[in-house]
């Protein structure tokens, strides 16, 4: 539908996009609150904002993509704090300061942007800057750190009765890993002629001495600090210029027992309050994240601490719990899905190290869940009150064709093992394990079930009673297959896409295969980044499909039934995760994808199968004049049959009637 351009010379290598100059996502919004949506994203030369709206239609649409208006831009202007070293945005986040009070209010929100040292730009709906803070660091050199996990959300909750909304950033550094070049070492086996090219793609073990989980509470008035909390043992951090001393703001941190933190308590004691957070992976930074809730241990508390938080925290809003399928933002105004939360007191943090709740008043930790950060998912299948582990990552020299169940507590034993690259039919199995990608590997996501489950036996055996705690594994792999799974390893559907790229990957790690060219194989190793997300069809309504897309095609997957929705080339491989939204005020989600040649702007449209509809009403005319000709012809030759019979009849008892006469007659004559 349209497309926004980016400028190869603004790569760090000048062909394509890397690591080291990835953008943040673009996001999909309304920041007026008139109704019509705009795109908030960052130019690839990494140094303006830019606010998009869709470009008008022209008759040429058909053939050539339409680049997309730009409505506003500005320049991000981060303090240079180090020499030899220029800050970039990391994260974008939006969102509205006022809270939600009637369907007949107009809200504008603000764009929150965090850079990679931890400097936060705010700025309002027409760009223009309000404030810019700069956060606490680690004392050590800067330029021996990277940013593991950062995320930032913007809330219209206020903590405090002078500060309107609430900005929270979190995240962690570590010390920068030692990469290994994918392609070098690809180039050497190459030459060596190498039977199997498979390369090394594990990285350094990193130091985990700098990656304990901060997070700020900052005034979205004025950038303000009302508290800080970081979670570790060590808490070295270089102090702001423009905030104020820290231990004047926020409560003083006292550690015990090196895990846990004063007035911190057992995640039991909140009973099954927090199932909602569950299941839990942390796989890279698009898992961090932010979230707002209401929680309260399951015993009486005291009266002191409850009016402590609600006497603090923002009037509930004026939102219903549900949403309204089939009215845009769910009949109500535009709105953040944390305004859903009545009186929150709570946040949760979805971090590296496992899931974290503290006060939203004050930062103190409330509880938490650890978890290593493996990539492995976590979830209590069993409902014992412990989290099994769920791997689906064996390795780098391995496929991710298998879920190894283990339970954690009370030992560590494995319990089950789902075959997640297999066909299963009435009389063969096929396994396709070996032919999967090693390279590039989607993590499966675990949603509440969706998909139609049939089966006489299934029905009879009761599994459909306990459909509302179950949960389908949906999974995506190199050959462009999309899998609904059970936890019990039963396959839902499985549906075969464009959307692929294993033949690329395996003719890469064997000799005698396609000849690929140089620049495919460098672009594959440094730049190609497949994407899986996990969307709603309509405004506001339920997650009922997942996108995929891979090297040349963007497609889109029914969950209920697997039944394949759309299909899109690519110009190029994609590049980056994909994005979902309604930017053309439809009512229908679309999809902006990431490439190399910029970002590109998928419209999604309901196409009713009027030829099909007519087909098969002609069918049915002709079956049902069919079947009345074979009815009436039944009936006729029944008719014929019984007239027939009725003559037969009758020329019989004529017979007889004819030979009683000339009885008689013989017997007068006799007489």
């Amino acid at each position: 539908m349209w497309r926004k351009r980016s400028e190869l010379t603004k790569f760090v290598n000048g062909k394509f996009m890397t690591d080291e100059d990835r953008c943040p996502s673009p996001i999909i919004t309304d920041l007026e609150g008139d109704g019509v949506n705009e795109i908030v994203l960052i130019s690839n030369d990494l140094q303006h904002l830019n606010i998009l709206a869709m470009p008008l239609n022209s008759e040429d649409e058909d053939k050539t993509l339409a680049h997309v208006i730009v409505k506003n831009r500005a320049e991000i202007s981060f303090n240079k704090k180090f020499p030899d070293y220029t800050p970039k945005p990391h994260v974008v986040g939006v969102g509205f300061t006022d809270p939600y009070l009637s369907l007949m209010q107009i809200r504008k929100q603000i764009i929150v942007v965090v850079s990679e040292d931890w400097q936060v730009l705010c700025y309002n709906h027409q760009l223009e800057l309000l404030w810019h803070q700069q956060l606490a660091l680690p004392e050590v050199d800067f330029k021996l750190l990277e940013v593991k996990a950062l995320t930032v959300t913007v809330s219209p909750f206020s903590i405090e009765q002078k500060h309107r909304g609430l900005v929270v950033v979190a995240g962690n550094f570590r010390y920068k890993l030692q990469k290994p070049d994918l392609y070098t070492d690809f180039k050497m086996k190459e030459e060596k002629n190498r039977q199997n090219r498979t390369i090394d793609t594990s990285i350094v073990e990193e130091n985990e001495t700098l990656t304990q989980f901060s997070t700020f509470a900052l005034s979205a008035e004025d950038g303000a600090l009302l508290w800080m909390q970081t979670f570790g043992e060590s808490q070295t951090f270089k102090e702001s210029n423009k905030s104020k001393r820290l231990s004047d703001i926020h409560w003083k941190l006292q550690l015990h027992h090196k895990s846990s933190h004063k007035g911190e308590s057992p995640w039991k004691d909140y009973g099954s309050q927090l199932d909602q957070f569950l299941p839990h992976i942390w796989a890279d930074n698009s898992d961090t994240q932010v979230r707002m809730a209401r929680i309260n241990k399951e015993f009486e508390r005291s009266s002191s601490e409850h009016s402590e938080e609600v006497a603090s925290t923002t009037p509930a809003p004026a939102l219903s719990p549900h949403h309204l399928i089939g009215f845009s933002y769910g009949g109500h105004r535009p709105h953040s899905p944390d305004e859903h939360v009545k009186n929150p007191n709570s946040l949760v943090l979805r971090c590296p190290d496992g899931l974290r709740v503290v006060s939203l008043v004050t930062g103190q930790p409330r509880t938490s869940l650890i978890f290593p950060a493996d990539r492995s998912l976590y979830m209590d299948m069993d409902g014992d009150g412990h989290a099994e582990k769920l791997i689906w990552d064996a390795g780098q020299h391995y496929t991710p064709c298998f879920l190894d169940i283990w339970r954690v507590n009370p030992i560590l034993e494995k319990v089950d093992q789902i075959g997640l690259c297999t066909s299963k039919r009435l009389f063969w199995t096929r396994s396709w394990s070996m032919e999967e990608d090693i390279y590039k590997k989607i993590p499966p996501q675990l949603i509440k079930s969706v998909a139609r489950k049939s089966g006489v036996l299934r029905h009879f055996l009761g599994h459909n009673l306990f459909e509302d705690n179950t949960y389908d594994i949906i999974t995506y792999g190199g050959l462009g297959r999309v899998s609904s799974i059970g936890l019990d390893g039963t396959i839902h559907w499985q549906t075969l896409t464009e959307a692929k790229w294993a033949d690329i990957s395996m003719n890469m790690r064997r000799t005698g295969g396609r000849q690929i060219s140089d620049s495919i194989k460098e672009e594959f190793l440094l730049s190609f980044q497949p994407s899986m997300v996990i969307m709603p069809i309509e405004e506001s309504g339920p997650k009922v499909a997942v996108a995929v897309a891979a090297w040349n095609t963007l497609s889109v997957v029914d969950l209920v039934e697997g039944i394949l929705l759309s299909q899109h080339s690519l110009p190029a491989p994609s590049a980056g995760p994909l994005v979902y939204g309604d930017f053309d005020n439809d009512g229908l989600m679309d999809i902006i994808v990431t490439c190399k040649k910029g970002y590109i702007g998928f419209s999604l449209k309901l196409q009713h199968n009027y030829e099909y509809t007519v087909l098969y009403t002609v069918i049915v005319f002709l079956v049902i004049i069919l079947f009345s000709w074979l009815v009436a012809i039944s009936s006729h030759k029944d008719d014929s049959e019984s007239d027939d019979d009725d003559d037969e009849q009758l020329e019989d008892d004529t017979m007889l009637i004819g030979g009683d006469d000339n009885i008689s007659r013989l017997q007068g004559n006799d007489s």
